[in-house]
């Protein structure tokens, strides 16, 4: 598995929102400022987060995004699994919707597969070990992030 630019970006947006948490909503116009993501870009990242319940928005004047719980409550491996899918690392052991792969057909008999089914078991641990609260606030506020 490969985190992509969708986590890195989504990332740099959630910490726009763990940052202005409790102070109200933020617009997508001034996340995409502050970031350097482009907007459209900036909108579909939004909408995975917010189908999956980690960000709300509305739209229209005074509108804006927030996050949809607590940063503490908010696992990395929600964030992880809302803009990557489904965390795999490997085709052997398949996967599941829009990833699903046929398991090697040497999965019943495969020297290497108790070890990759342990690494897939402890990657996902660590992801869910890990909440927004990870996010360090920047020193000064509106800075932008490289």
């Amino acid at each position: 598995m490969r985190l992509t630019s969708m986590f890195r970006y989504g990332m740099r947006a959630l910490a726009v929102l763990v940052e202005n948490y409790g102070q109200g909503k933020v617009s997508a116009k001034e996340i995409s400022e502050s970031e350097g993501i482009s907007l459209s870009f900036l909108e579909q990242l939004l909408a995975k987060l917010r189908k999956k319940g980690i960000v709300k928005g509305t739209r229209g004047p005074g509108g804006g995004f927030v996050l949809g719980r607590a940063p503490d409550k908010i696992k990395i491996s929600e964030v992880v699994e809302a803009l990557e899918g489904p965390v795999f690392i490997s085709k052997c052991l398949g996967g599941v919707g829009d990833y699903e792969e046929d398991p090697c057909e040497k999965v019943d008999d495969c020297p290497v597969m108790p070890l990759l089914k342990k690494l897939e078991k402890d990657f996902r641990k660590v992801l869910s070990s890990y909440d927004l609260t990870i996010i360090v606030p920047r020193k000064k506020k509106g800075a932008k992030r490289r």
